[in-house]
């Protein structure tokens, strides 16, 4: 338990490269609209999904295979050794396979919903530190023969103090932005107004401060955009990190944490609980050392954090189990994503349209899920698209 109190206890202080985001509705020429909220988005988030995952059955593979290994080292009271070498080795194995199966169950969900709370500082040597947050709302319904795709990808971003320069620069890093695909399989875009953005109000089951914005309609009006469809049947783990590697590159793959989780031996440490009702609870630290030698890992994380050059994970010298990359999860007995949490710390050349001066970022991801019929609908949405293609 100690462990797992000191690996919670670095989850502190987030942001991911604010200087790579957008800015939000410079102009502000396109048409009011009316976001839809009745106050009860994400209501189910403590609601078991009630269907199959497509890798339940890998998943429940992992952790019998995992408790054959741990059930043999018991310590005098009866618990999990989980200083044996052996159940240290078993357990880093099913968190990496177990994080996997997990993320890429969401390729062949029929929907999803998910909100992610990001909220840390970035320090910009000679310019000065911002602290921001960061908070995305990302629906999504694939095609299915009884439905047709639908996304609707909400992001706010706000910065909540900042010190040298920063101060000054502020307002340039704080955006608002909704992308949505209807039936057509075309993008439209809305733009909040940069002044408007704010806290709405604090949401108790998310635990965080919901942002909210004022919009309008966007310059991106019915663009092509990528089709709302299920991802390939991959069955194998060796076909899960192929996609890894071969997605890196395109901000298309499916795996979070910008991490290549199949890299052999990224796993430094991890601990694995079962619960009663086979609920699956993992904290799991991150080899950097290994991660910034991976070239897929490396693709990723650049590509998320907006730079071209030396980019990296960096530990805390003073404390040998502070790899500088924590991943906690959640996971519903079938193996679909309750929460995650993924504390991270890098560091690298940023690039501004001003200068590329080197950063460090110490950031936190929250999510939670949602796989229920009421968190999914898309139904008032579609229509505020539509009231907006009527009226732009």
């Amino acid at each position: 338990m100690k462990k797992i109190v000191k690996a919670l206890a670095f989850i502190v202080a987030p942001v991911i490269a604010i200087f790579s985001f957008f800015t939000g509705c410079k102009g502000c020429k396109g048409t009011r609209v009316t976001i839809p909220d009745n106050g009860e988005f994400m209501r189910d988030i403590d609601v078991a999904p009630d269907f199959e995952a497509y890798y339940e059955a890998q998943t429940k593979q992992v952790i019998a295979e995992y408790k054959a290994v741990a059930s043999r080292h018991l310590t005098e009271d009866g618990e999990i050794d989980t200083e044996n070498a052996e159940v240290v080795a078993a357990a880093n194995s099913a968190a990496a396979k177990l994080y996997a199966y997990a993320c890429y169950n969401e390729s062949q969900l029929d929907k999803f919903v998910y909100f992610s709370n990001q909220t840390g500082t970035t320090d910009i040597s000679g310019i000065g530190a911002a602290t921001a947050d960061r908070q995305e709302y990302y629906l999504r319904v694939n095609e299915t023969e009884q439905t047709c795709g639908y996304r609707f990808h909400r992001t706010i971003k706000k910065v909540k103090e900042s010190t040298g320069t920063m101060g000054t620069w502020k307002g340039l890093f704080e955006s608002a932005r909704i992308r949505m695909t209807d039936k057509t399989d075309l993008l439209y875009r809305f733009e909040g107004e940069g002044s408007s953005i704010r806290y709405g109000g604090y949401n108790d089951d998310l635990s965080c401060n919901v942002l909210a914005a004022d919009w309008r309609t966007g310059d991106d009006w019915g663009v092509s955009d990528v089709i709302m469809k299920k991802g390939a049947k991959l069955n194998t783990l060796e076909e899960i990190e192929a996609d890894i590697q071969a997605q890196a590159g395109n901000g298309n793959g499916y795996i979070h944490g910008n991490i290549n989780i199949l890299a052999d031996n990224i796993v430094k440490n991890a601990t694995v609980f079962v619960d009663d009702d086979e609920s699956i609870f993992v904290v799991m630290s991150i080899d950097t050392e290994v991660a910034n030698a991976d070239q897929a890992s490396m693709t990723m994380l650049k590509n998320a954090n907006g730079t071209s050059g030396n980019c990296n994970w960096k530990s805390a010298p003073e404390d040998p189990e502070d790899t500088g990359l924590l991943i906690v999860f959640f996971l519903w007995p079938n193996g679909l994503f309750k929460t995650y949490t993924i504390a991270e710390r890098w560091e690298g050349k940023m690039d501004l349209k001003i200068a590329k001066p080197t950063g460090t970022a110490d950031s936190q991801t929250n999510v939670v899920y949602s796989y229920s019929d009421h968190d999914c609908d898309m139904t008032a949405y579609l229509e505020m698209l539509e009231h907006a293609k009527n009226n732009r």
